[in-house]
């Protein structure tokens, strides 16, 4: 899911779905303080979702089940809070954000906008719905820009905190299945082979057609025994045998650097902000004391 804003911000409140306008069913799929959702609402919102992510979102009951928690907290919850703050949404903000979704779906979904219009015909969505999710998605801005803030103090807290998501390396790797195979590629590295060749001979990972060598990156993005060796493995230094779920690792790193706080403030500052979002959804949440009435949807919640 990457759509430019709607990726970010927007995706935040992304399944915080219209209600579907004068629903005159009974049947009633969730309460809440203040409220119920029948599942008419929760269709027509499922529909939206699926629209706008993928057209083939599976439609389970734990995928319905995340909609609706989403849909009774970021709309009806948070909407009514930030107009109870005077908090209000022009209509110049309301057409430039619906323009925006349109362009984005076009671009990045649909392809056309002859698709677009086809697929919401077929869901039974309209502009209309489009603007009352811009709604809510210009309201949580709003809102949490009002009462959430990211200080310096945070900024440099995570930072500290997690080094190897700023730590980008070089590394190779050969990976076998026992430790002593990982201990005789070693000792045939230290009597002077070639490492890709080694790498081609005998590792079990999809990297040894590239000599062993793996895709510059964050040390984050492998796991934690052998992210741990490449942070302090001396440059160029045949590791000893490393263990992880995937086997036993001889690894080398070739560059290593630190990406300093000033490049990745702004990055970091995004996500303790998408952190404190989440952490505010989950106490509204628990607030809210919702209840859940459809069967299939309890069950997924862990319900009897």
């Amino acid at each position: 899911m990457s759509y430019s804003r709607l990726a970010g911000a927007v995706f935040v409140t992304l399944f915080a779905i219209l209600a579907l306008a004068g629903c005159g069913s009974s049947d009633v799929v969730a309460t809440f303080d203040g409220g119920q959702v029948h599942r008419a609402e929760l269709d027509k919102q499922f529909k939206l979702q699926r629209l706008l992510i993928a057209p083939q979102y599976p439609d389970t009951p734990q995928n319905r089940l995340e909609v609706l928690q989403q849909y009774i907290v970021m709309h009806d919850i948070l909407d009514q809070k930030a107009k109870q703050e005077g908090i209000t949404v022009s209509d110049k903000e309301l057409s430039d954000t619906v323009a925006q979704y349109r362009q984005q779906l076009i671009q990045y979904v649909y392809g056309n906008a002859d698709a677009l219009n086809k697929k919401m015909t077929e869901l039974g969505l309209t502009d209309n719905d489009l603007k009352t999710l811009a709604m809510d998605d210009i309201f949580s801005q709003k809102y949490f820009a009002k009462h959430l803030s990211v200080s310096d103090e945070e900024v440099q807290a995570y930072y500290k905190d997690h080094p190897a998501d700023y730590t980008i390396a070089k590394v190779a790797h050969i990976l076998v299945k026992t430790k002593q195979e990982a201990e005789q590629v070693k000792a045939r590295l230290l009597k002077g082979e070639s490492f890709a060749q080694v790498a081609k001979e005998v590792s079990l990972d999809p990297s040894k057609d590239q000599g062993g060598e793996l895709p510059e990156g964050p040390l984050s993005q492998w796991v934690g025994p052998f992210q741990d060796a490449a942070m302090k493995l001396p440059i160029g230094q045949i590791s000893d045998p490393v263990q992880t779920q995937f086997g036993w690792h001889i690894i080398r790193v070739d560059s290593r650097k630190v990406e300093p706080l000033s490049q990745v403030k702004d990055q970091i500052t995004n996500k303790v902000m998408q952190m404190k979002e989440q952490q505010w959804f989950n106490q509204a949440k628990q607030d809210a004391h919702i209840t859940i009435e459809d069967p299939a949807l309890k069950q997924a919640a862990g319900g009897p």
